[in-house]
């Protein structure tokens, strides 16, 4: 009896194995294909004669990479974790309160540590980093520029009341604010942390300044950090409530963090208006590389800024208001980039998260 029902699972396995993939021939081209999963997804292997051991291995991942409808049944298990158990499907991933979505990879940066204080940086690191920019910024003095260090918050600093109750409340004292108070007790290195600022812009604004479903602050947030970069630069912004600014819907974007769990959930997107553009011409839009503007800005100064993927929501807001801005993400950066845009101002842009590279930052690398 037990053989004959083995064999009749086995059968009916085979058969919705088979009976998916002729679905999927007729229907496949009307499904979702995209890469969801931030990595490379396996291909057909070939046979060799070295790697024959772990042949069959390759084609399990294979098939496990490009089964058919993968994408919709991925959706579907994540729904119901949701949904039904309020739980992640992937462990880097926090399911908040009220549909909010926070990023927890200790791999890719700090983020759950540095919520909860548990990383802070003993004195020889906070020395590390002060000698790290401190020659970068004497070195920019001696060619007659100004050196800047930005830091964004991360998204769970300013929305921690959408946390997980078992999370508690954010440390009071944590890396960021170290370095911080170190820098600015021990250097005259000018450092924006626009941490009150955003509060105070939260406590105003109807509208989120982070996106609920993504790590990173939208349009609205960004233009309150681009402003307290500005203000630093001698350069003063309009209030985001002031008279003659809008904050538009401009649609919906999907967020990086629901991607990460085969979900479609969108937020809605803005745009900050009402501000002097002047005329500014955007020369360069690559999210991973440069970004670049040039303008009839209020400001003659030439603007270089290393930057991450935060700095793209503020990219505007600032490039109009300099005659040039160029902005290289820190991985792509080098040196020779900087000599030869020779700016005027350089900003260090970096998300609270990912603050332990200013310990080992190759500024003067080259090509």
């Amino acid at each position: 009896m037990k053989k004959k029902a083995g064999a009749v699972i086995i059968l009916c396995s085979f058969t919705v194995i088979c009976f998916s993939w002729i679905l999927w021939i007729v229907f496949g081209k009307f499904t979702d294909r995209e890469n969801h999963e931030k990595r490379l997804l396996a291909e057909p292997p070939k046979f060799t004669i070295e790697n024959y051991e772990i042949y069959a291995d390759n084609w399990n991942s294979y098939i496990d990479d490009n089964m058919p409808f993968r994408n919709e049944l991925v959706n579907t298990y994540s729904t119901i974790d949701y949904y039904v158990f309020k739980r992640s499907i992937d462990s880097n991933v926090i399911i908040g309160k009220q549909g909010w979505l926070f990023y927890f990879n200790n791999e890719d940066g700090y983020s759950k540590d540095d919520y909860l204080g548990e990383n802070l940086f003993t004195d020889e690191d906070l020395k590390n980093i002060v000698e790290n920019c401190t020659a970068f910024q004497e070195t920019l003095e001696k060619q007659g520029r100004e050196f800047v260090l930005f830091i964004a918050p991360n998204k769970e600093r300013i929305y921690s009341e959408y946390m997980p109750d078992k999370y508690g409340k954010p440390a009071t004292m944590y890396r960021t604010l170290q370095v911080v108070q170190y820098l600015r007790k021990n250097t005259d290195i000018k450092v924006v942390y626009p941490y009150e600022e955003l509060m105070q812009a939260k406590e105003k604004l109807s509208e989120d300044l982070y996106y609920k479903t993504d790590t990173h602050w939208n349009q609205i947030g960004g233009y309150i950090g681009a402003c307290a970069l500005l203000k630093e630069l001698g350069i003063n912004m309009p209030d985001i409530n002031g008279k003659g600014m809008e904050i538009k819907e401009t649609g919906l974007l999907e967020g990086d963090l629901a991607d990460m769990l085969g979900r479609d959930d969108k937020n809605l997107d803005y745009l900050v208006e009402g501000y002097e553009r002047h005329s500014v011409d955007n020369l360069q839009w690559d999210f991973k590389t440069i970004i670049q503007y040039q303008s009839n800005g209020l400001d003659a100064r030439k603007l270089f800024v290393i930057r991450d993927s935060f700095c793209s929501n503020m990219a505007e807001y600032i490039g109009s208001q300099f005659l040039s801005a160029y902005m290289i993400h820190n991985l792509k950066y080098s040196y020779d980039d900087l000599i030869v845009h020779n700016p005027d101002i350089v900003v260090y842009e970096t998300v609270e998260r990912y603050l332990s590279g200013l310990k080992n930052f190759q500024w003067n690398m080259k090509k």
